[in-house]
C-alpha cells in the first residue's frame, strides 16, 4: 500500500507537467489496474478522476456512471442506498468526516465493516492540488487470523496459568511471548514488564536480581537467542 501512494503521489506531480507527463500518468494508471488494491482519485472539485479495476470490482458501481465523474458523496450515497456500506445512525456527519480532507493535507484511516462480512482499511489520502486519493485494502483474512491467533494464545496462557512451576517461553527473536503466573511470582516481575514481550536479555537482568548465577542466565540467553526461525 506504501508503494503504492508513493507512485500515486509521483503520477500526480507528473499530471501537472506538460503532455509527456500526461501519457506516463495513463501509463501508471493502466498499471494499477493489475492491482489487488483499490483506488479512487478525487481531484479538487470531488470529482472521480481515476480508480482502477478492483475499485469497480470492490463496489460493483456500474462502469458507465463512473465515467460520468461522479462527487465522492454522490458515490458514498449511492453505495449506502445498494446497502454496500455499513449503517450508521450518524450517516451525514460520517460521510462529512470523510469529505472534510479536500483542501487540507491531512490523511483519514479507519476500518470499515461491511454487510457482507468483509473489512476494509480505508486511507483518505489529501494532495497540495486539493484532491483526495482513497485506498481500499481488504484485510478481512488478516484480522480474522489475528483474531485466531489471539484465541489460541489466550488457551495457551490460561493452560499454562495451571501449573505450578514456572514457565516462560520466547519467540525466535528472543522475545517473550507468554508466561504464566508462577513465572512472574517467582521472579517478582509485574504483568506490566512481561506483557511488553521484553527481550531474554531483560528478563534474565530483572531475575538475576534475585538469583546471582552470571553463568547459568549466560546459558538461558544463549539458548534462547540460538532459536532459528
Amino acid at each position: 500500500v506504501a508503494a503504492l501512494r508513493s507512485l500515486l503521489d509521483d503520477a500526480k506531480r507528473n499530471e501537472r507537467d506538460n503532455t509527456a507527463a500526461r501519457a506516463l500518468l495513463d501509463t501508471h494508471f493502466r498499471s494499477f489496474d493489475r492491482l489487488a488494491t483499490a483506488f479512487a482519485v478525487f481531484d479538487s472539485t470531488q470529482r472521480l478522476a481515476h480508480y482502477n479495476e478492483a475499485y469497480v470490482d470492490l463496489w460493483r458501481l456500474d462502469a458507465d456512471w463512473l465515467r460520468t465523474r461522479p462527487r465522492d458523496g454522490e458515490i458514498l450515497d449511492r453505495l449506502r442506498q445498494a446497502r454496500r456500506l455499513e449503517e450508521r445512525a450518524e450517516y451525514r456527519a460520517w460521510k462529512q468526516e470523510w469529505l472534510s480532507a479536500y483542501g487540507t493535507d491531512k490523511q483519514i484511516e479507519d476500518r470499515w465493516h461491511l454487510p457482507d462480512g468483509s473489512m476494509l482499511h480505508v486511507i483518505a489520502d489529501a494532495n497540495s492540488e486539493g484532491g483526495v486519493t482513497y485506498l481500499y485494502e481488504n484485510v478481512t483474512e488478516h484480522i480474522a487470523l489475528e483474531s485466531r491467533y489471539n484465541a489460541l494464545s489466550q488457551v495457551q496462557r490460561e493452560t499454562l496459568d495451571t501449573l505450578r512451576e514456572g514457565v516462560a517461553v520466547f519467540g525466535s527473536d528472543g522475545r517473550l511471548r507468554l508466561y504464566n503466573s508462577a513465572f512472574a511470582a517467582i521472579w517478582c516481575l509485574t504483568p506490566k514488564l512481561l506483557d511488553a514481550e521484553p527481550h531474554v536479555d531483560e528478563v534474565t537482568a530483572w531475575c538475576s536480581l534475585l538469583y546471582d548465577a552470571p553463568e547459568e542466565w549466560e546459558r538461558t540467553r544463549s539458548a534462547v537467542t540460538a532459536i532459528v526461525a
